[in-house]
């Protein structure tokens, strides 16, 4: 049975991982730099994970599964939102999400630009499924009028997703050329505001006024 403080030490080494995958990457990471982040004990790793390969997995783990509560932390009001309103709200979420945990996007792409099984194991246990329902509920939003409906839902799905998180992923560039800090308040707020009015079309007034005309001049069946 685990106590607090093995539960502590497996909770300082988790988010030391994190740290580090999401700096290196898996290769350029070492368990050593883990656990000198973690301010514990090396031999304490293999006490709590067999391996490097299965800290990295309960990293993208705990990262993915932070990412859903976020995005859907307000699932239950969904149901009282218009359409605009649901993308608008995850949306919102998902970008700071991305803005507090750039770590997962750092993770996959490291993963994504070569073949392994652990980006073998990354795409059929996450981003499979994590982007298939997103591409789902963007070809939705399109039926419902909130995106173009011209374009496909994997590419829409995509130019979201890139114009959501780039920009932290490129802090550094950013920083360097600009001196601009985009994981500060105020900037995570203006590019939250850039992104919805990039990707959502202005609401046409004027056609939901002729819709609300054309259903007054129907008859009353009461």
């Amino acid at each position: 049975m685990e106590t607090g403080l093995e539960f502590d030490t497996r909770s300082k080494l988790l988010k030391a991982a994190v740290v580090q995958f999401g700096k290196y990457g898996f290769a350029g990471t070492s368990v050593r730099k883990i656990a000198d982040e973690a301010g514990v004990n090396h031999g304490s790793i293999k006490y709590h994970y067999s391996s490097k390969d299965e800290l990295w997995r309960s990293a993208v783990a705990y990262l993915y599964e932070l990412l859903d509560k976020t995005v859907h932390a307000d699932e239950a009001k969904w149901k009282d939102m218009t359409p605009r309103e649901r993308i608008i709200n995850s949306a919102t979420h998902y970008i700071r999400f991305s803005a507090k945990h750039p770590e997962l996007s750092r993770i996959v792409f490291f993963e994504t630009m070569h073949e392994s099984e652990r980006l073998d194991w990354l795409t059929e246990n996450y981003i499979r499924p994590y982007t298939s329902r997103a591409i789902a509920r963007t070809a939705l939003a399109q039926e419902e009028g909130v995106y173009p409906a011209d374009i496909p839902a994997m590419n829409m799905h995509y130019i979201n997703i890139a114009a959501a998180k780039n920009i932290f992923l490129m802090a550094p560039e950013i920083k360097r050329a600009f001196d601009i800090d985009v994981f500060d308040d105020e900037q995570i707020d203006a590019h939250i505001d850039a992104v919805l009015k990039l990707l959502l079309p202005p609401i046409n007034h004027s056609s939901d006024d002729a819709l609300a005309k054309k259903k007054n001049d129907l008859p009353n069946v009461d």
